[in-house]
């Protein structure tokens, strides 16, 4: 189903999470067709499609790698031992212990990210055809973030680090928020859920090289936990950042105008109803940005209960609320898990977070089959559902090599659900809400930070077993929920 970030990005997770997929970083009916509107920039490139998709696949994937490089189970060991005495400087809570600390910097960064989201997304939102220069306008804050995380991890200052958190969190929040937003107005209409898995599964296989680049690193400086071998491969992932800044300068965003301007707009909304779940598609350009910025219309609505079309992007909502609720409490902690109770060395952490992400993304090219003949969600459920076992199993099976298996099944399980959950999203969102609803992304993800300080606290005043079990009670909690989607979103996509 939908969630926030690869097990650590979302990437809205850990600054993200974004859907169900909230481990790896959502939605109001759609509005009357005289709200459709056209595109008309006659000095954009005929192609401007194409190079808003491909930058937006290089830059997530760009930032999975850096992010999995410096933020990875490398960065989670760092902040135990700064909550374990290496820190310096006032702490951010009273008596913070180190699973603690670990939970009040995933926090940091959510309420970040609760904090702008809303002037983000009014902005995306109210300024359509600006939405490339808000892109390109949040690598100033990338720059703050790389500056200020160097100087964090030379001195081990928690005031520095939080400045490096919360810009980070800016930086993700106004970047995703713009260039979402860009990307589903380039992909035409019945297309978006093949786009949304290739974007993931790179993204997850770039989540996958990141940690690798640490394994290698730490080969190299001689495999322990020593903190000058740690601050060597953050700072060398935060290099990586620079890089993925460039995708940001390409994108190209049309300028929109209302269709009382346009004979062709007028004519498009006037043009024959289609089915549900599908868009018409014509010759026109009026007929091009109407797939681009409207949801499909409805002949026959579905329901479920109480429910109606008009009601799958709140469900959805709400669905990767609870999911975030969850996965705060734990999934900020599985490295540690590994590195404490198994004494996983840095290689090993780092080559089993490498492995993570592609098995992933397999799952992910799993799920996309499934939900050909079943339907979106029908396959969605059905995997986030078998991940709920598995993570009961993982509080509860002690041999290593089985717990190995399942931890691994658990991941591909609920992460590979998130491209068609968006896929599901954007069909049912015009282009004029997309800021919006990536801001109730943002909110959404703040609860898996605020749940993130929570885990921290239950692991260290229980274990981390114990947190995996109450996890999973809180996602088949959420799967109640998004089981009305079986009824409400048509099995073929259109």
């Amino acid at each position: 189903m939908a969630n926030l970030s690869a097990d650590p990005p979302t990437l809205k997770a850990p600054l993200a999470a974004n859907g169900r997929d909230v481990e790896l970083a959502g939605v109001e009916a759609s509005p009357s067709n005289s709200q459709a509107q056209c595109h008309s920039e006659p000095s954009l490139p005929d192609d401007w499609r194409r190079k808003n998709i491909r930058a937006n696949i290089a830059f997530q994937f760009l930032m999975s790698l850096a992010w999995g490089t410096a933020m990875g189970p490398v960065f989670d060991k760092y902040l135990f031992l700064l909550g374990s005495g290496l820190a310096k400087g006032p702490r951010l809570i009273p008596a913070m212990h180190a699973n603690s600390l670990v939970g009040v910097a995933e926090s940091v960064s959510g309420l970040t990210s609760l904090a702008v989201a809303i002037p983000v997304g009014y902005i995306v939102d109210r300024q359509p055809n600006k939405r490339a220069r808000l892109a390109r306008m949040s690598s100033s804050l990338a720059v703050i973030s790389v500056l200020s995380g160097f100087i964090a991890v030379l001195t081990d200052e928690l005031l520095i680090l939080t400045v490096m958190l919360v810009s980070f969190g800016a930086f993700m929040e106004l970047s995703s928020s713009a260039t979402d937003a860009i990307f589903a107005d380039s992909i035409p209409a019945g297309e978006r859920s093949a786009y949304y898995i290739t974007k993931s599964v790179l993204t997850t296989v770039g989540s996958a090289c990141g940690p690798g680049i640490s394994a290698l690193g730490l080969a190299m400086l001689g495999d322990k936990w020593q903190p000058y071998q740690i601050k060597i491969v953050i700072v060398g992932g935060l290099l990586l950042f620079i890089p993925t800044l460039l995708p940001l300068f390409v994108f190209h965003d049309p300028v929109l105008t209302e269709p009382s301007t346009s004979e062709g707009c007028a004519s498009a909304d006037a043009a024959a109803p289609v089915e549900e779940g599908s868009e018409a598609r014509t010759s026109t350009m009026a007929s091009t940005a109407q797939e681009a910025a409207a949801p499909p219309t409805v002949a026959e609505a579905p329901r479920c209960l109480c429910f109606r079309s008009k009601h799958v992007p709140v469900l959805l909502a709400l669905a990767d609320f609870i999911t975030c609720i969850g996965a705060g409490m734990t999934v900020k902690f599985f490295n540690l898990f590994f590195i404490q109770d198994h004494q996983f060395s840095p290689v090993a952490i780092s080559l089993l977070q490498t492995a993570y992400p592609l098995v992933i993304a397999l799952f992910m090219k799993f799920t996309e089959r499934l939900a050909k003949p079943l339907g979106r969600p029908q396959a969605s459920l059905s995997f986030f559902s078998a991940n709920v076992l598995c993570l009961f199993l993982l509080g509860e099976v002690t041999w290593l090599p089985f717990l190995l298996v399942i931890f691994m099944v658990r991941g591909g399980f609920a992460n590979s659900t998130f491209p068609i959950d968006r896929s599901i999203l954007m069909d049912y969102t015009p282009s004029t809400q997309r800021g919006m609803w990536n801001a109730i992304q943002s909110l959404t993800s703040m609860t898996w930070s605020g749940s993130a300080f929570l885990g921290g606290l239950l692991s260290d005043s229980h274990d981390y077993r114990y947190t995996f079990v109450i996890t999973s009670l809180i996602y088949a909690c959420a799967c109640v929920v998004y089981t009305p989607l079986l009824w409400l979103v048509p099995r073929k996509e259109k």
